[in-house]
């Protein structure tokens, strides 16, 4: 509650924070990711303090299955299963401030999971109309989940990795089919994917474990044959791939962080993401994702005008941050 008047005259619409107000230091940063094709799992890594071990999965996917609003608790959710995760792991991360949301790993005995049987049990849709109670179950290749069979697919994930560290995982689901993305022996990224025995992959040009954060989008193109990685917003390899007639389908869990057998991260992560398409299925380029990711609107106020690190005030205009610039005038770049 304020006892006075939290904007300089709103009467006058001058809707700007006054001196004293309630809402300067109360903003929030947000993180707001651009929308990709048929996401099937998105974990921000908020902590939950009835249950920090569990890592809430917040994806949504117009399913073809889907054909009734009431049916939404229905569709699956995909959250992973911390191992050796406390409260005390979630630390702050850059992209939000309004939670601890960066999960922090420590190298030796910490990772996430999801059980394949959770990612392949069966969903019961009603078919029709409610009234005529007709149900359908969906299973298999026909489910929108992580487990990849024929489709295109991409892994998008903010994290950083301590200085030095090596062939440590990232995400993986794969016993003898499936995917795998970490960091290698030089310190750059690996993508690969494998099927029935054979492997194909790709290395990053650029080194990812120098103790900072790196934004990376790993992308098998099934149609082109092609697998890609992006790193902090532009192209940085490409390479062969499996084409659509392979499939990837495996009954292993899906790890982040390492796993049972090591690999761990000594680093954290932010933000990580997948979807079974490409960015030009999404109708969109890894310039335009990363424009908004990290320069976005939400990132300024109904001004143009950027927020602080902190948040800034509270509302949809933030304190003018130099009284010579009347109010309505970008103090910095416009929003892109």
């Amino acid at each position: 509650m304020a006892n006075e008047p939290p904007l300089l005259d709103a009467a006058a619409h001058d809707f700007r924070p006054a001196p004293n107000s309630e809402a300067r230091g109360r903003g929030a940063k947000v993180f707001v990711p651009w929308s990709l094709c048929e996401t099937v799992g998105e974990w921000h890594f908020y902590p939950i303090r009835a249950d920090p071990t569990r890592i809430l999965d917040e994806h949504w996917c117009m399913s073809p299955y889907y054909t009734l609003r009431d049916d939404f608790y229905k569709l699956p959710k995909y959250s992973l299963t911390g191992i050796n995760i406390t409260l005390a792991d979630y630390h702050d991360g850059p992209l939000e401030n309004w939670t601890t949301g960066a999960l922090h790993f420590n190298g030796s005995s910490q990772y996430a999971v999801l059980k394949n049987e959770d990612i392949e049990r069966p969903v019961t849709m009603t078919v029709g109309s409610r009234s005529d109670n007709q149900t359908r179950t969906v299973s298999g290749a026909d489910l929108t989940n992580p487990q990849i069979h024929t489709s295109s697919f991409l892994v998008e994930i903010y994290f950083k990795a301590a200085v030095g560290q090596t062939e440590m995982v990232l995400v993986q689901k794969i016993n003898g089919s499936g995917y795998v993305l970490g960091i290698n022996k030089a310190g750059g990224v690996t993508f690969a994917t494998s099927s029935g025995g054979n492997t194909v992959w790709l290395d990053s040009r650029i080194v990812v474990n120098d103790g900072q954060w790196h934004h990376v989008i790993a992308e098998a193109n099934r149609k082109n044959k092609t697998l890609t990685i992006y790193l902090d917003g532009k192209q940085d390899a490409t390479g062969l791939g499996f084409g659509g007639d392979v499939s990837l389908a495996n009954d292993a869990d899906l790890y982040v962080g390492g796993g049972p057998n090591g690999h761990y991260l000594n680093g954290a992560i932010d933000f990580l993401r997948m979807a079974r398409s490409t960015l030009a299925d999404s109708k969109t380029t890894i310039e335009e994702l990363y424009a908004w990711e990290f320069n976005g609107p939400f990132l300024y106020d109904f001004n143009g005008r950027r927020r602080s690190s902190d948040g800034g005030c509270a509302g949809a205009i933030d304190m003018n941050p130099n009284p010579e610039i009347s109010p309505g005038t970008p103090s910095d770049s416009p929003v892109p």
